[in-house]
């Protein structure tokens, strides 16, 4: 008996690992572990992606309601007549600001409206001063509408010729035109790679014409 108790205790037993086994369960760890990683990393991207595209998106509708109620409110001042280029407008309007000397309060009056690319910002900009007379021209306020703004495209429709401002003519890159307004103004922000569009009425098209 003594003899089976010793050759049953001799026989070695399996409480661990061996060395394959433990390199291929670290193995499957890392494979693991790095596949985890790779998706966390690729979520965060994509929710920073998403982040910063609901951001750029809702300040360029809040630009977008800002230049439809400033081109609402367009006059066809011949003296400050509205300048349409390509990449900016500006025009003569009612819009809340302070005095020329920039002590009253912020009311409506007349004032001088621009709108324009900064492209040293990358920036959709609206700047708005008390109408000037003479040499003396008062200083803007700007504020920044929209960043990281790719590019700006900006096209005008003239009043047909019965003069209904509710439809459009031709468009055109600028405008240039003392004596008129133009009956739609369409503006496009390219904002990280995606492009938003919006076309604003003007209520006076067409006063001009004869």
């Amino acid at each position: 008996m003594s003899g089976r108790r010793e050759s049953l205790s001799s026989r070695p037993g399996r409480y661990g690992f061996t060395l394959i086994e433990l390199l291929v369960v670290t193995a499957i760890l890392g494979v693991v572990v790095g596949a985890v990683g790779a998706c966390l990393a690729g979520g965060i991207r994509v929710w920073d992606v998403a982040r910063r595209f609901n951001r750029h998106e809702a300040d360029a509708l809040v630009g977008f309601q800002l230049m439809r109620r400033d081109i609402g409110r367009v006059l066809p001042f011949e003296a400050a007549p509205l300048e349409g280029a390509g990449d900016g407008l500006q025009f003569t309007g009612v819009a809340a600001v302070p005095d020329a000397g920039g002590l009253s309060e912020a009311v409506p009056r007349l004032a001088r409206v621009r709108y324009y690319l900064d492209r040293n910002r990358q920036a959709w900009c609206r700047a708005v001063s008390p109408l000037g007379w003479g040499e003396h021209q008062p200083s803007e306020i700007v504020e920044v509408l929209v960043s990281d703004v790719d590019s700006v495209a900006l096209r005008y429709a003239a009043a047909p010729e019965d003069g209904d401002s509710t439809s459009a003519s031709g468009w055109s890159d600028d405008w240039e035109n003392p004596t008129n307004l133009p009956a739609v103004v369409e503006a496009e922000l390219s904002v990280g790679g995606t492009s938003m569009t919006q076309w604003f009425l003007v209520p006076l098209a067409g006063g001009g014409q004869e």
